[in-house]
């Protein structure tokens, strides 16, 4: 292992109202990678008995026999957002501005054994389940955090015209805004499937920042809301930008950059510097905080230097854990006792999957590879996967590979587990 102030990784790539009753058309099961982190909540001895492992995938279907790669936004042929349940359509939902349904993953996204999807029209955000609209308020926001509780759909949006402003709703109904604040963490979080949005004690919490400038002056202020109200939580003065927070065992956590010029990347609890130095690079692109077991902390994102792209995974010595693999860094996954970066080369060529240090190809060249392509569940790593050479989307775990039998993409992968009918234990 290498310091990044050493030297910096191989360059890479890198109904309105309420919320429907979302077991009208189908048991979603109890989602561990909704409910919980996508570290594994073991089922021992007979209870494990009792559950069915299922594999929802969520991805973009078009006619058999069009090339979809020239054509991924469904602009020219209108394709159709799919769910799948253990490689059976469960739900479609034509694509279209009519429809106020877009191909972009980043809108549509599962939850619950459900396909979810936002859209923002000239000056309103419509939230939709399986294609029914559950309901739509004025304001044109990013997704950045998502949950389902019971009948209760929360979301938690960024305003889209890039000056600051976001919204905590349940149903569609405002809990908590801010007129500039900017929202810290998005829906690509490895560790909190819901993005920047959490729960605790019942609660929905998440974290913001803001900027006060000054005649001669400029502060970054970092509020944590918990329901509707907000506490600051404590910084030092010197942070300049603040990359990622989380509550980890109950204490609010920020990744920041310190300074302008070093680009020094640390980690501060209760006002304090408690790890990780990353230096020696021109510029941080984006950061994650990862609880791993143990105890510890990793920190990883992309980084610039020389004007090409760097990969890296940090622990709280400022040791670089991804300067050996090669590859452009996709995601870092973490149960108890398993670590799994997944990473692949150029134009997603040879996706490798580095299971505690130990690396596996799958060879060809895939597309719209993401940190949402691919959970860790129970110690198996599941991954969807879209080959450009024109077969269709399949997913892999281990050796074994299911292809998802239509033309298109896979976008997302979620597992859950549901309980059997008609058990007699």
């Amino acid at each position: 292992m290498k310091k990044i102030s050493e030297t910096v990784c191989i360059a890479l790539l890198f109904v309105s109202g309420a919320a429907c009753n979302l077991l009208d058309k189908h048991d979603g099961g109890t989602s561990r990678n909704q409910t919980g982190r996508t570290d594994s909540t073991q089922t021992g001895g007979g209870e494990a008995s009792l559950y069915d492992t299922v594999i929802y995938a969520a991805g973009v279907r078009f006619p058999y026999g069009y090339d979809w790669q020239i054509d991924t936004m469904a602009e020219r042929e209108k394709g159709e957002l799919v769910l799948l349940k253990n490689e059976e359509v469960i739900a479609s939902v034509p694509v279209g501005y009519n429809n106020n349904i877009s191909a972009d993953p980043d809108m549509f996204r599962i939850a619950e054994g459900h396909l979810f999807t936002d859209f923002s029209s000239a000056n309103q955000t419509i939230i939709k389940c399986d294609g029914k609209e559950l309901f739509r308020y004025d304001s044109r926001e990013q997704m950045c955090g998502f949950a389902v509780s019971g009948n209760d759909v929360w979301t938690l949006g960024q305003d889209r015209s890039g000056d600051g402003g976001l919204s905590l709703r349940k149903n569609g109904q405002t809990v908590y805004a801010h007129p500039s604040g900017y929202i810290i963490g998005n829906l690509s979080d490895t560790y909190n499937p819901r993005g920047a949005l959490d729960f605790i004690d019942g609660e929905p919490v998440f974290f913001y920042y803001y900027i006060a400038q000054g005649a001669l002056s400029r502060s970054v202020h970092c509020i944590m809301v918990k329901g509707d109200k907000e506490t600051e939580i404590e910084i030092p003065r010197n942070f300049t930008r603040i990359l990622d927070a989380k509550v980890v065992e109950g204490v609010p956590l920020l990744a920041g950059q310190i300074g302008s010029s070093r680009n020094i990347i640390s980690t501060v609890r209760n006002g304090a510097v408690v790890g990780f130095t990353l230096q020696g690079y021109d510029k941080i692109g984006n950061c994650k905080i990862l609880p791993v077991s143990g105890g510890e902390l990793l920190l990883y994102g992309e980084c610039f230097y020389g004007g090409l792209v760097s990969g890296y995974i940090c622990d709280r010595n400022g040791n670089n854990l991804f300067y050996d693999i090669e590859g452009r860094l996709i995601g870092l996954y973490a149960s108890e006792g398993v670590d799994v970066i997944l990473s692949c080369g150029e134009n997603g060529a040879d996706p490798a999957v580095t299971t505690n240090g130990r690396s596996k190809s799958i060879s060809g060249r895939y597309l719209y590879i993401s940190p949402k392509s691919a959970v860790l569940f129970d110690n198996k790593f599941y991954i969807g996967l879209n080959p450009a050479g024109g077969e269709g989307p399949f997913i892999q775990v281990g050796n074994k590979k299911t292809p998802l039998n239509f033309n298109g993409f896979v976008s997302e992968i979620n597992i859950s587990l549901i309980k059997k009918e008609n058990n007699d234990n």
